[in-house]
């Protein structure tokens, strides 16, 4: 039997690494048509470039656009100019949004108004303007979806800044999803995830987070991106989720 993805519009916000382009290879994989989105040129053109070596048959299905997030004055013109672009074809089914940046590492009491600005433009303003515009770009129905991405901090902090981001994109998820209905909002929180976001963290932290996870995590192991996919996947196929979140952190709640 088809996926119920399969020839379904996707758009994937942040889909050129990490878990974006987890979810990525596997919509393609299950017939989806993809629109991959990022920052970076360089980026984008070499996640195009794997996505069709690895499916040759499909190349057309996985278009592309560079979009920068976090641009603040330039934000929604560019979201809605991507979600143009992207629903040229057909409507948007599905939109995706895992577009994220490293936190500032600055103790709280040396922190600014713009180090905690630049985190949340690209996190939480640029969710907002997603369902902001989106609308007018997708099938109106409960076969659609938007899916946003917080994380465990939200509920088991470690720092002074990423819990209030992610807890605001969750609670932005919930509005969403009361305001956009029929179309499903949902969110993802995942865990501690190898991607290449840790790449840029300074290398002690990024082996203390590793040792640290493994050791709390119910799986004795931290996450991958082809094992957190699974979940936004199944949030564009379940009809009747809407305002859910859905944990992948290895039991890091219980522990």
């Amino acid at each position: 039997m088809a996926s119920r993805i399969a020839n379904k519009n996707i758009l994937l916000i942040g889909g050129t690494s990490g878990i974006g382009f987890a979810v990525a290879k596997q919509a393609l994989a299950d017939g989806a048509n993809i629109t991959i989105a990022s920052s970076s040129e360089e980026r984008v053109s070499k996640a195009v470039d794997n996505l069709r070596k690895g499916n040759l048959a499909r190349k057309s299905a996985v278009r592309s656009y560079v979009a920068d997030l976090s641009v603040k004055d330039k934000l929604y013109a560019t979201i809605e100019d991507l979600l143009k672009y992207t629903a040229e074809i057909s409507p948007i089914d599905h939109i995706v949004f895992t577009a994220g940046n490293v936190p500032p590492m600055v103790p709280l009491a040396e922190a600014s108004l713009s180090d905690f600005d630049a985190y949340l433009t690209v996190r939480f303003f640029g969710a907002m303007a997603v369902g902001k515009y989106a609308p007018k770009y997708m099938v109106s129905h409960k076969s659609s979806s938007i899916t946003l991405t917080t994380g465990t901090q939200s509920k088991k902090p470690s720092v002074w800044l990423a819990p209030a981001v992610a807890g605001s994109i969750e609670g932005l998820m919930k509005g969403l999803a009361i305001t956009l209905g029929p179309i499903r909002v949902n969110a993802v929180s995942p865990g501690c995830i190898l991607t290449e976001l840790a790449d840029r963290l300074p290398k002690e932290m990024k082996e203390g987070m590793i040792e640290k996870y493994t050791q709390q995590s119910l799986t004795n192991d931290i996450g991958y991106p082809e094992d957190t996919a699974e979940a936004y996947l199944y949030l564009m196929k379940d009809y009747f989720a809407t305002g859910s979140t859905v944990a992948t952190n290895g039991g890091a709640w219980l522990v």
